[in-house]
């Protein structure tokens, strides 16, 4: 046969190349399929964060796709402007959008979801017709 192979970490080996493999049991993340596209889920979440640990938590809802009303009236002045940053980065990050609804309260939305902003009344009539 032919002289045998020596292996500093498993000791002596054949020279027929026939060795033991490990073998993962479980599945990598990359190596999964894609799942398929799940409808959109009609809900809506909604944080009222007391300080900036909130934003992992929004942060997850936006990632997976969920729309997140965040209301930062509870909030410090400096951790409010730095979750707005974050939310704007993450958004960006997301191709999702973010509106202003109330003076400290957005609405942070995933790029599937469509807001539409209408400014005023269209016809001049109704509720806020008031001059």
């Amino acid at each position: 046969m032919g002289a045998a192979l020596r292996d500093d970490y498993r000791g002596w080996l054949s020279p027929s190349g026939r060795y033991p493999v490990a073998v993962p049991d479980y599945e990598e993340p990359w190596d999964s399929p894609e799942p398929d596209a799940a409808p959109l889920s009609p809900r809506i979440t909604q944080v009222r964060p007391t300080g900036f640990d909130s934003a992992r938590e929004i942060g997850e809802h936006v990632r997976v796709g969920t729309p997140v009303i965040m209301d930062l009236t509870q909030m410090a002045d400096p951790d409010a402007k730095r979750l707005i940053d974050f939310a704007s980065g993450l958004v960006f990050g997301t191709r999702g959008t973010m509106e202003r609804i109330a003076r400290r309260v957005f609405l942070l939305a995933p790029p599937e979801i469509e807001v539409m902003v209408i400014d005023n009344a269209s016809d001049g009539s109704g509720f806020y017709n008031q001059s």
